[in-house]
């Protein structure tokens, strides 16, 4: 789609900034695709967008190669499942005949369609994992997607780690290991991840300042047995934790302490992790991480900062402009239908947007990546 130059736009609701504050009657200015600014009440001349101005959705955490075994498997427990490398995903994907691409073509598409546009995918099987996945962003990504490779132990080296960063956004590790070269990797790759305490006995082998202290991540992914100590040691940090929900629950390794994780000041994001047992669908963890909050802290609600652990808490940390502000490609925002959805008449407005919103995404040419 041709941008045009200059569009000006009325919009009846939306969540403006980093906090997600919600307005009402305003007025957006877009010169080339972008905001240039955001003003109080209508103008003149101007296309209005009746519903809920937003950011978009960031997925900050998933395994897209996994895409086309959907459901198979599923009586196996999560190291038979996904383990490395000897589980059953291991055996599917690395076959001559799964078409890794495709997998990752079709879950970055029903991401973009359900208004996540921001994808950071930990890519499996090292070089030519990464390398696939490169190639899948580079003809035909709709959205931003993040690449964090991994090498496998078998091509672990200094030469290995250079041709990785050139392919790669970063590098996300499988679980803390003694087998890798932390110190190897913290020098080739800035952005760096791992999963941690995703199951009871990862938790009890594995100490988290010790980790920590060796590898440096940017951030963490599960952190379902982590207590309150652990947390304030990540808050403290500064180390952003990402919950997946869904994942662990059906792979009954635990539940996310949504509560204590915000109560820590520890920056919560979300992520929908392995495609082949959870969709792509990001609001259903939205609306869980929810719903755990208010059966282990009855009454609670920490509905805007788990909206913010999905939007711009993340946006702004991986350098992704998605925030109802100056600066912002008007692309990467959503536009949520408040009537139908009866957002537009509950108490608490994102209570509802977390329940409801993901069902009411209105498409729109000037919302679409051009």
């Amino acid at each position: 789609m041709e941008i045009s130059r200059r569009l000006t736009l009325n919009v009846d609701f939306s969540l403006v900034g980093t906090e997600l504050d919600w307005r009402e009657q305003l007025n957006i200015e877009v010169e080339e695709g972008i905001i240039t600014h955001v003003g109080n009440g209508y103008v003149g001349n101007a296309k209005h967008l009746r519903g809920l101005l937003m950011p978009s959705l960031v997925n900050s955490h998933v395994h897209s190669g996994d895409f086309l075994i959907l459901e198979d498997g599923y009586n196996l427990n999560i190291r038979e499942a996904v383990g490395d490398p000897e589980s059953f995903k291991y055996s599917v994907i690395n076959s001559t005949q799964y078409d890794l691409k495709k997998s990752i073509e079709m879950f970055l598409s029903l991401s973009y369609d359900i208004g996540v546009k921001t994808v950071v995918d930990f890519r499996e099987q090292g070089i030519k994992g990464s390398m696939n996945a490169k190639e899948v962003k580079e003809k035909s990504s709709k959205l931003n997607y993040i690449i964090l490779g991994r090498l496998e132990e078998d091509e672990f080296s200094d030469a290995s780690l250079k041709k990785l960063k050139d392919i790669a956004d970063g590098y996300g590790l499988p679980s803390p290991s003694v087998k890798y070269n932390y110190s190897s990797i913290r020098n080739y790759f800035p952005l760096r991840a791992s999963h941690f305490a995703e199951t009871l006995s990862h938790w009890l082998k594995y100490n988290l300042e010790e980790f920590l202290n060796l590898y440096s991540p940017s951030f963490i992914v599960h952190g379902t047995w982590l207590g309150d100590d652990e947390l304030r040691v990540l808050a403290e940090s500064k180390i952003p934790l990402v919950i997946c929900p869904r994942s662990n629950m059906w792979f009954s390794v635990g539940i996310p302490k949504v509560d204590s994780i915000i109560e820590s000041e520890v920056d919560l994001f979300l992520g929908s992790d392995n495609a082949a047992w959870i969709s792509p669908n990001l609001w259903r963890d939205l609306e869980l991480a929810l719903l755990i909050s208010r059966i282990r802290k009855p009454g609670s609600d920490y509905s805007r900062e788990i909206l913010m652990g999905a939007t711009t808490k993340p946006s702004d940390f991986f350098g992704i402009k998605n925030t109802v502000k100056e600066g912002t490609p008007l692309w990467m925002l959503n536009l949520i239908d408040v009537e139908n959805s009866a957002i537009k008449r509950a108490k608490n407005k994102y209570i509802a947007i977390l329940k409801r919103g993901g069902d009411y995404i209105v498409k729109l040419q000037e919302l679409s990546k051009p």
